[in-house]
């Protein structure tokens, strides 16, 4: 296979590709257009922000929205849709963080920007912990991955976090957690996490972020 990254061109061989070309709704048999649904080029029904279809008295919840297709968003698309539904578009999306991730071996999770979404309109402080430095991963032998976070420098709001390991939707979840709760980097940093715990990896990495940023986060953490 022949590609390009960062404007090189490299080649590599391999037993096995796999090509992710993205998901196609199937609704074609529903004859949407009948009921005046409109529906995008592939196939997903088309809502505002009320989940209110092109047809005002039709709302659509879950991937059949292709907005995300997991069961806790298709479950709180479910309720806004019903409560629309039955007492008028009153009830929007919560604009909120929202975790998403993978059981693969090892786990892949991540909640809010991506580093270069954060750039465009932020001004930013990232940090990465290996999970090769922590204490619960190196207990449990699983020291392949790393937890990096996403911070505004001004705000110190937390912008993004990404986990690549074991535990990383659960560690993403606890970040999904101060997100919502509007925490600021350094407030995360100062909760006394359980010792030794995968989600310390996200404490420690608060830590890192808050160091750069030159902020008091005593008492010192244990690793």
């Amino acid at each position: 296979m022949t590609f390009t990254k960062d404007g090189n061109r490299e080649s590599v061989e391999a037993s096995v590709i796999v090509s992710a070309i993205g998901w196609v709704a199937e609704t074609a048999e529903l004859d949407l257009a009948k009921a005046n649904v409109e529906t995008n080029k592939r196939g997903f029904v088309c809502v505002d922000e009320f989940l209110q279809t092109s047809a005002s008295h039709v709302f659509a919840a879950g991937d059949v929205t292709g907005r995300l297709m997991l069961v806790p968003q298709a479950i709180q698309d479910g309720f806004v849709a019903a409560t629309n539904a039955v007492g008028g578009p009153t009830m929007k999306l919560p604009d909120q963080a929202a975790p998403i991730g993978s059981f693969t071996d090892p786990e892949y999770a991540q909640v809010g920007l991506t580093e270069t979404k954060a750039r465009e309109t932020h001004d930013i402080v990232t940090a990465i912990i290996d999970f090769n430095s922590t204490t619960r991963t190196i207990i449990d032998g699983r020291t392949d991955g790393f937890c990096k976070l996403i911070v505004d420098r001004g705000t110190r709001q937390i912008l993004g976090c990404h986990v690549v390991g074991e535990r990383a939707v659960e560690i993403t979840q606890v970040a999904a957690v101060a997100m919502s709760g509007n925490m600021r980097v350094d407030d995360l940093a100062r909760v006394p996490l359980s010792f030794p715990t995968y989600a310390g990896v996200l404490g420690r990495v608060a830590a890192t972020v808050s160091r750069q940023l030159n902020l008091n986060v005593n008492p010192v953490r244990i690793l």
